[in-house]
């Protein structure tokens, strides 16, 4: 088990709590919903838990072909959605501002971001 499992699960919850248990690409549901990271955890580790960066996704209709083929029709259809939904008129530009984003963030502790995500949970939960 990896030492980012108990923070990535509650990132992942309060993903749902904040933005429902739906595929943002495709707006509904859809099997195997996970967060899908714009940039990759590898790539962007301080991104990891920066809300721009991640979307919620199918893993086959929208996750798989974004990361392993460009070229793909449902990878195409994705970035597509992914910039309307962060208002971005390129994937391109999107990269860009992430990017610069990585370099201008902190590490990520991994205490106070869970503690943070136990707050806001709490929170969402009450006001629900």
């Amino acid at each position: 088990m990896s030492r980012f499992a108990s923070t990535d699960k509650l990132f992942f919850k309060y993903l749902v709590a904040k933005r429902g248990h739906i595929c943002e690409i495709h707006q509904r549901e859809c099997p195997g919903i996970g967060p899908m990271h714009i940039l990759s955890k590898a790539a962007a580790p301080r991104l990891r838990y920066d809300e721009i960066n991640v979307v919620l996704a199918c893993w086959f209709g929208a996750h798989y072909p974004t990361h392993q083929d460009p070229d793909d029709p449902r990878a195409i259809f994705a970035r597509q959605r992914i910039c309307e939904l962060r208002g971005y008129a390129t994937w391109e530009v999107l990269r860009f501002e992430l990017k610069l984003r990585e370099r201008m963030a902190q590490k990520v502790d991994l205490k106070m971001t869970s503690l943070w995500l136990k707050q806001q949970l709490e929170a969402l939960c009450k006001n629900s």
